[in-house]
């Protein structure tokens, strides 16, 4: 069974002061430990499931690999990110380093793999497709995995000639008694790590393509970014199957700062058939995927190393809107590989803006993602409570407050909210914001609403 509470913990304690984290404690429990089992014929990897709530564990997955040295480097690659922080100082999450385990979902045409780097600043997915693999049973569900370092080591073992099996569940979730245990694992998980997961599909739904490079190139451009730490920013761009890096902006181009955060993708490279790379012009991420035929592997990175997705705040203006019918969607939620808007506005009533709107809530929800390939968003279940997670938002809580409180003044055109006894001067269009205010003056749009934004929003809501 899963038990969640909330708490903040201070994590480091020093004569600066004291920091603290939030985070949810989850209980896991496995039934044994994630292995690799090698025998003369055969390799196999068996991933431990969590579960959750009194539901007995299920296999969701047994299934060989028809590539299998590329699914194991892009496995190894998953769990190199997540087990990376790209900014955090290592004192303040090297426990959570060690529980972030991704979070893997079976659906009836792929198998995927997603998770954070422990700063939240890079988010990494395996997509495995049909022809990837041989399935001998397939049940659709979404579960966390443990990945040891005994796994990765045995991962980086695989041949072309391997005959890998991915097994992805367990038998039975055990209990205590006079001759067996319940294996528990008690994971404090980080919040900003579960908001990421809302936020960066918001991030990938607004991307657009900008170029690919086929795989000479791609290795070329991935052998000349930086092995350690940089926080330089070039701009990257394609002309004749060629890469062109600059210190501006040039047309077509993407910017790239925390290069190194790319490195990941280099031992995969020769394997891909390129490299795509798309770009979200308002948020500034982007998403770098290696293209394998039937598998990709996709890395996004925010726009710096030390922005994490938890808290660019892509989702809070839909957020701060009265709760919309999303139970009229959620009933067409069915494991779809591809969500289709059009039949999905006809069965509902919803307008396209609707529809967006509500796609957002339940991409919070962690109900939904988006798969660039195939421009479409797609449903799976994350096995977090979400519900908490949104509730700790805090610039959401300190909006309402300000509206509460009546703090919010309307205009035509404008509005003034009242914070900390400064009058705030917001404006508002059809498609832009803006404040007067320090944090907005600071960040624009790119890392979501601030608060009085958001405060003016949920006024105006109230009144329609």
């Amino acid at each position: 069974m899963s038990d969640n509470n909330l708490s903040a913990t201070a994590v480091q304690q020093g004569m600066q002061g004291v920091y603290h984290m939030a985070k949810i404690e989850h209980v896991y429990q496995y039934t044994g430990r994630s292995a690799f089992v090698s025998a003369a014929d055969n390799q196999q990897l068996s991933l431990v499931c969590e579960t959750t709530h009194a539901q007995q564990p299920d296999q969701f997955l047994t299934a060989c690999t028809r590539d299998p040295q590329v699914t194991a480097r892009a496995l190894r690659a998953v769990s190199e990110i997540v087990g990376s922080r790209f900014y955090v100082p290592p004192a303040m999450l090297a426990r959570i380093l060690r529980e972030a385990d991704p979070v893997a979902t079976v659906s009836p045409e792929a198998v995927r793999f997603e998770g954070f780097s422990a700063c939240c600043s890079a988010y990494i997915r395996l997509d495995i497709g049909d022809g990837a693999l041989e399935v001998a049973h397939r049940r659709n569900g979404t579960t966390n995995v443990d990945f040891g370092a005994e796994l990765r080591a045995a991962l980086a073992k695989v041949t072309p000639d391997s005959r890998m099996e991915i097994t992805i569940g367990s038998k039975a979730v055990g209990i205590s008694h006079e001759r067996a245990r319940v294996v528990e694992r008690k994971v404090p998980l980080p919040v900003r790590w579960l908001k990421g997961f809302g936020n960066v599909q918001v991030h990938l739904a607004g991307m657009q393509p900008a170029f690919a490079l086929p795989r000479v190139a791609a290795q070329r451009f991935l052998r000349t970014l930086p092995r350690s730490k940089s926080d330089h920013e070039i701009w990257v761009s394609a002309s004749s199957n060629a890469v062109r890096t600059t210190s501006r902006a040039m047309p077509g181009s993407v910017p790239l700062r925390g290069g190194h955060r790319l490195r990941v993708l280099e031992p995969l490279v020769a394997k891909a058939r390129e490299l795509q790379v798309y770009h979200n012009a308002t948020l500034g991420s982007s998403a770098w995927i290696l293209d394998f035929e039937t598998q990709r592997l996709v890395l996004v990175l925010n726009a710096e190393p030390w922005r994490g997705f938890s808290g660019d705040g892509a989702l809070l203006s839909d957020l701060a809107m009265p709760a919309a019918d999303i139970a009229a969607v959620r009933a067409h939620l069915n494991w779809q590989d591809r969500l289709d808007p059009s039949a999905l506005s006809q069965a509902t009533g919803k307008t396209p803006d609707e529809l967006q709107r509500t796609m957002s809530q339940l991409a919070a929800l962690g109900l939904v993602g988006f798969d660039l390939a195939q421009g479409a968003w797609f449903h799976r279940v994350l096995p977090f409570d979400m519900d908490r997670v949104i509730a700790l938002n805090p610039r959401l809580k300190a909006a309402r407050k300000l509206v509460d409180n009546g703090a919010v003044t309307l205009g035509g055109g404008s509005a003034d909210v009242e914070s900390e006894n400064v009058v705030h001067r917001v404006r508002m269009t059809d498609d832009s914001y803006s404040c007067t205010c320090p944090w907005y003056m600071k960040n624009k749009a790119a890392r979501g609403p601030c608060k009085h934004v958001l405060a003016v929003e949920m006024a105006m809501e109230r009144i329609t």
